[in-house]
């Protein structure tokens, strides 16, 4: 036999015998379009030394979707379902190290990209010393197979006798996947296993893969670390926080507190007025924060929380309508109004209500010093937080407790006239204008069901208008009764919501975890309820600033929406040492266990510094 066919029958030996030594089993799934097949390779010292692994085996499913087909990626990056492989070798576990996957544009989201497995895909399981782990390899896979047009869901229970490997793993086509997969599974990016589910509860517990985590914050003289600095900044929080942009929505309300007495002949009347509605305002603030502080105290709901709840959005907005209706001379209500002739026969009550009312439309709304001391109050015995949430209520409710101790400052005020009721107008106009942000809070699904809400009110307050005040006869009682079923039938079709499309680009624990530590990562705590963080992206997040700064820094852009329940949210906004937004959090590449945390608004030029400061080497 020659030297050439010698050497021609040794290469086909070899090749037999590394098919062997891979011992490849290859499987369909009934009418799946998808094909799966299993290897063994050997990790030699110098394949350990390169990975880090310290397997002297290695498994690996191919997963290979039909022509056309593809399925997503472990971390997908969009919407799509992730695919996910867990297995164990007899009673030991094994963890699942996954490629990173192809980005394309998502088929079934427009606008949207996504990471998917296109074509044959490892997945790779390390596997432990024969003597450490022995008996069958079974395994679980779930994964969404596509087209361009449908997917299909698909949950597969495997089973594989692995073999001794002999081919090296190290000569394989996808050594360059399993390389990157096994430092980013070393940095802690992705899981061995997957996490167990988070379960909701009043208050988000921070999640153990969190633990690690070092937050610093651009300003950290005014992070808060004891109670009585918490106290003197919540007093000055509480004063800015009347003057901050995101609380002109319920100036409308508090010009009826300002206006008290206005139409009062005698200087006398006048002053008296001014000071004892304005007394009754300012007990309103401050009942409110009591109650606030007592449901924060025992749930552990953080600030403005309460506007997750579309049903309580949905109700105050019905109210402020109404109340703005009143204004237009539609109807009178029967226990408050807001006109400025203050002929209401519960004048105390009335300011009492307004002031209430004004405190919870504000309540969204975070100003300066308010975000560092809310992320150290949140987290303290309840005691603590009913002192820190009172002195808050104290600040907001200077201003009028000022006017309390000063009832000459009603000289200030202009005399009765006929501009009382152009006045009224255009508080009533300022009221529609605070249903529209209200509505603009509600998740699309509860949008129509809020205008039918909003239009039967309008009826039954046309309705209530007509009967005029009192029950003296039984047209009046009959009007009357009919503008009540009205308003019950207002609250049952509210009550019916059509469920609308999820919303794009959804932070995740896992969309987080697969990109750390190779980029870094910026992180915005955003909620459609939360005014200042609208604020924020109409002057500081905006698409041309943040585009231009993800050149610039290489940055990948997270956002956590916290309009309604988010429980993985949650859980890291409160390991970031927050419990209340507008919050960010920078994650450097090179150090992503040490986030740099930026609170309530900030500027362009802050966002500026944060970003070179976190990209240092």
């Amino acid at each position: 036999m020659s030297h050439k066919n010698l050497a021609s029958h040794l290469c086909l030996l070899l090749l037999i015998l590394g098919a062997l030594g891979s011992a490849e089993a290859s499987d369909r799934h009934g009418d799946l379009p998808l094909g799966t097949s299993w290897s063994v390779f050997t990790l030699t010292a110098k394949a350990q030394s390169e990975s880090g692994l310290t397997s002297g085996r290695l498994a690996v499913l191919f997963i290979e979707p039909d022509q056309g087909w593809y399925t997503y990626a472990n971390v997908p990056g969009g919407l799509g379902k992730p695919t996910k492989l867990t297995a164990s070798l007899g009673a030991t576990p094994l963890r699942t190290l996954y490629p990173a996957g192809t980005p394309k544009p998502d088929s079934l989201t427009s606008g949207a990209t996504v990471n998917a497995y296109l074509g044959r895909t490892p997945l790779f399981l390390p596997l432990p010393d024969p003597a450490a782990g022995q008996g069958a390899l079974t395994a679980r896979l779930e994964l969404l197979l596509c087209t361009e047009d449908r997917c299909l869901p698909a949950s597969l229970d495997l089973s594989y006798a692995p073999a001794k490997g002999v081919a090296d793993a190290r000569g394989q086509n996808w050594w360059p996947e399993l390389l990157t997969a096994a430092k980013s599974q070393q940095r802690g990016q992705l899981q061995a296993a997957p996490a167990p589910p988070v379960q909701e509860s009043a208050q988000p517990q921070a999640v153990s893969g969190w633990s690690n985590l070092k937050p610093r914050y651009l300003q950290p003289e005014l992070e808060v670390r004891g109670l009585m600095k918490a106290v003197l900044l919540g007093l000055l929080a509480g004063f800015i926080l009347n003057f901050m942009p995101c609380v002109l929505p319920v100036i409308s309300i508090k010009l009826s507190g300002l206006m008290a007495g206005s139409t009062q002949a005698d200087q006398a009347q006048r002053r008296s007025r001014f000071r004892e509605h304005n007394a009754f305002f300012a007990f309103g603030i401050l009942l409110y924060f009591f109650i606030l502080s007592a449901i924060l105290g025992v749930t552990g709901l953080a600030w403005g929380q309460i506007f997750q709840k579309p049903d309580i959005v949905l109700g105050l907005t019905a109210l402020i309508f109404a109340l703005a209706l009143s204004l237009f001379g539609v109807f009178s209500l029967p226990l408050v109004d807001l006109k400025f002739d203050q002929m209401t026969t519960h004048p105390r009550l009335q300011a009492l209500f307004t002031g209430l009312l004004a405190t919870l439309l504000a309540t969204p709304c975070s100003g300066p010093f308010l975000g560092g001391v809310l992320g150290w109050t949140l987290l303290q015995p309840p005691w603590v937080i009913s002192s820190v949430l009172v002195a808050i209520g104290v600040g907001m409710a200077l201003p009028y407790l000022t006017m309390v101790l000063f009832p000459g400052l009603v000289r200030l005020f202009p005399k009765p006239g006929p501009w009382t009721g152009r006045l009224e107008s255009i508080v009533g106009l300022l009221l529609m204008a605070t249903c529209v942000y209200l509505l603009a809070i509600l998740p699309e699904s509860r949008l129509i069901p809020a205008l039918g809400l909003l239009w039967f009110v309008a009826v039954a307050a046309w309705v209530w208008g007509v009967a005029g005040p009192g029950f003296d006869s039984a047209r009046l009682v009959l009007l009357k009764l009919l503008a009540a079923a009205l308003l019950a039938a207002g609250v049952f079709f509210a009550a019916v919501t059509v469920q609308g499309a999820g919303r794009m680009e959804e932070y995740s624990e896992a969309s987080l975890r697969g990109i750390l530590g190779r980029q870094t990562v910026v992180v915005d705590f955003t909620a459609d309820w939360c005014p200042s963080c609208k604020v924020l992206e109409q002057t500081t997040l905006t698409p041309a600033r943040l585009g231009d700064m993800k050149t610039r820094y290489g940055l990948a852009l997270l956002r956590a929406d916290l309009t309604e329940k988010n429980p993985e949210a949650e859980a890291l906004l409160h390991a970031l040492g927050s419990k209340s937004i507008p919050a960010l959090a920078i994650f450097p590449k090179n150090a992503p266990e040490s986030p740099l945390v930026l609170r309530d608004l900030f500027t362009p030029a802050q966002l500026e510094e944060a970003l070179k400061q976190t990209s240092r080497p």
